[in-house]
């Protein structure tokens, strides 16, 4: 049978007289460990203390929203709070996980920045991870990493998330070597990619059209090293270790020569200009590394050939041959006197 105690002329209060250690207890249970009655509050609880203990294991609440540091009256949490507010779980015999919001955590939004944002952390202020399979940002997302960067170390072969990999190395199968385009990589496979497009999509030099200047080393090709001018499809110049090729001509050391045997190697100056020498000519008496015939016996086009050979009457060594076929020694100074006093 129910009980009812109604005051209706003010209010009621129960009051124990031994102080700190006295108690109030309501007790739903009879004496027995169960069943237990529930404790029903009709109208608004206030409880002022500095502890409330729940030994339930399951606490239900309707409210939506849980006031924590409820009247705070100064900018932010105080000092003797350690800046923090939240919410602890009991781990045992491991440090206590918290959940705080800290007013002096730093952050930086775009363009503007402040302090206070939440963190995960032990009651020893150890950063706790978390984990989520999403984060969805209202907007833009902001990542601040003082003095370090994002690191994926825990993953296994990341970067093969990202790009198709075969073998250890980022190939194409076909349909390209991105896996999915909004993925982030890390340095090994942008270091990867780098390779595997210098390999495959990069050429060995610089091009446009049938224009190009291109590289073939031997450590490569197996090929002597070389560096290739191509002008409208035309090769023009190829550059060795130890000589140049010009279109037909030959630089080799101090040497000029042409580099297909029996064709001339012409000097000229167009218009009124002259081939100039600063310094001395000297013609070899021996032929040509490939040379097999007697220069005397090739006739020029035009004009005249000089060539050296065997000292003769004319006493200088050096012979002519013209166009016309004529041909001998050019006579020294001394002989010529001598000859035109005997004839």
């Amino acid at each position: 049978m129910s009980k009812v105690l109604r005051i209706t002329d003010g209010d009621y209060r129960v009051i124990v007289d031994n102080g700190v250690s006295g108690k109030i207890i309501l007790d739903t249970t009879s004496g027995s460990a169960s069943p237990r009655g529930t404790v029903v509050v009709t109208g608004d609880l206030e409880v002022k203390g500095t502890t409330t203990t729940v030994e339930s294991t399951v606490t239900t609440i309707a409210d939506n929203i849980l006031t924590l540091n409820e009247g705070e009256s100064g900018a932010g949490i105080r000092a003797s709070f350690d800046y923090k507010a939240g919410i602890e779980i009991d781990r045992g015999s491991l440090p206590t996980a918290r959940i705080v919001f800290d007013e002096q955590v730093p952050f930086v939004t775009g363009g503007s920045s402040g302090t206070g944002a939440f963190i995960f952390e032990d009651v020893n202020e150890n950063f706790i991870p978390i984990s989520v399979n999403s984060i969805s940002a209202q907007g833009q997302l902001y990542i601040t990493t003082p003095g370090a960067a994002i690191n994926v170390a825990g993953t296994v072969d990341y970067e093969e998330n990202v790009f198709n990999y075969s073998g250890g190395s980022i190939t194409d199968p076909g349909g390209g070597v991105v896996l999915n385009n909004d993925y982030i990589p890390n340095a090994k496979g942008v270091v990867d990619y780098v390779t595997f497009a210098l390999a495959t999509n990069f050429q060995p030099g610089i091009s446009q059209a049938d224009t190009s200047v291109t590289t073939s080393d031997f450590s490569v090709s197996g090929s002597e090293s070389t560096v290739v001018v191509t002008v409208d499809g035309v090769v023009t110049s190829n550059f060795y270790s130890n000589r140049v090729h010009l279109g037909d001509v030959k630089i080799q050391n101090n040497e000029i020569s042409t580099l297909n045997s029996n064709e001339d190697l012409l000097l000229s100056a167009p218009g009124t200009g002259a081939v100039t020498s600063k310094d001395a000519f000297v013609i070899t008496s021996s032929l040509y590394d490939d040379d097999a015939v007697d220069p005397a016996i090739t006739t020029p086009n035009s004009g005249i050939k000089l060539y050296s050979s065997n000292q003769g009457s004319g006493a200088t060594g050096l012979y002519f041959v013209n166009k016309d076929s004529t041909k001998g020694e050019i006579i020294s100074k001394n002989r010529a006197l001598l000859y035109s006093m005997l004839f």
